[in-house]
């Protein structure tokens, strides 16, 4: 008996350590919130207006990378709108290339990415034209986009923060209403690869949409109301999107429970199999 309730714990405790996501900074005290990663930290954006903790309306700020949920499927582009495409040549030096129109460039994190030039260049949400943004299919239902941008050049967090997210069921309207605005929850300061691996990378950004309202199609528009502000530039450069559900899973299947959820599940097992283990003795 001692044995199998072990093993139990033990299998609780890797389900958890399996499903935890990167620290956040819990605020001014952490002593994490000015540790800059090119030139930006969680107090450049409480600068920018921000409130950073780990509360539901905060921006969750961590100086690591993003790491992939079970699930996770890149978007397909179905309306690139795009102006350019590009080629990463230098990760730590943030050199690219122009390169031909590609239609499967921005399906993947390859670094080769697409670029959309805004027409909102103002903070009213009432001037975003989301249907002119690259437009992607995310493959099932999602409340939450995670972006992988590409910088190619400073300064930060401004020019990886450059694009507004929009989630819509209608990708094909060009009415406003049929759009549903996307905030900024998350960023991981070293982006999707570590700093000493890649610079060009920026910081991964996660969208949300409040109330759990999910939908299939996302469009991320070069500038518009949510890019970070001052302006230093009209467009973005974005390797790959994918949609995630309101647990934080990818849409593509396999959500990661919550883990308090995993928590009570394990312990659960074990009290079930420490129930088995009495009747048998009895």
């Amino acid at each position: 008996m001692k044995t199998n309730l072990q093993f139990c714990l033990a299998s609780a405790m890797l389900l958890l350590a399996h499903s935890a996501q990167a620290a956040f900074i819990t605020g001014p005290a952490d002593p994490d919130y000015n540790t800059a990663f090119q030139g930006a930290s969680a107090a450049t954006f409480a600068g920018l207006g921000f409130t950073i903790g780990t509360g539901s309306t905060d921006l969750k700020v961590s100086t690591g990378t993003y790491t992939d949920p079970s699930g996770l499927i890149f978007g397909n582009m179905i309306d690139a709108n795009a102006t350019a495409y590009g080629t990463t040549t230098g990760k730590l030096n943030y050199a690219y290339s122009i390169d031909a129109a590609n239609v499967a460039y921005g399906n993947s994190r390859d670094y080769k990415w697409v670029q959309n030039t805004g027409t909102n260049t103002t903070t009213n949400t009432a001037d975003d034209k989301p249907w002119l943004g690259t437009i992607w299919d995310l493959g099932g239902q999602a409340n939450q986009a995670v972006v992988f941008p590409i910088v190619d050049h400073g300064p930060l967090p401004q020019e990886v923060v450059e694009y507004t997210v929009y989630l819509t069921d209608t990708p094909n309207s060009t009415s406003l209403a049929d759009w549903h605005l996307a905030l900024l929850d998350q960023v991981y300061l070293q982006g999707w690869e570590a700093d000493n691996i890649s610079l060009a990378d920026g910081f991964t950004t996660v969208w949300k949409l409040a109330g759990g309202a999910t939908f299939q199609y996302v469009s991320l528009q070069g500038v518009g109301s949510q890019a970070l502000q001052p302006l230093y530039g009209n467009e973005d450069e974005i390797d790959a999107v994918a949609g995630l559900t309101a647990e934080g899973g990818g849409v593509g299947g396999g959500t990661i429970p919550e883990p308090g959820s995993l928590a009570l599940a394990g312990l659960g097992l074990v009290a079930l199999t420490y129930s088995r283990k009495r009747k048998s003795a009895d």
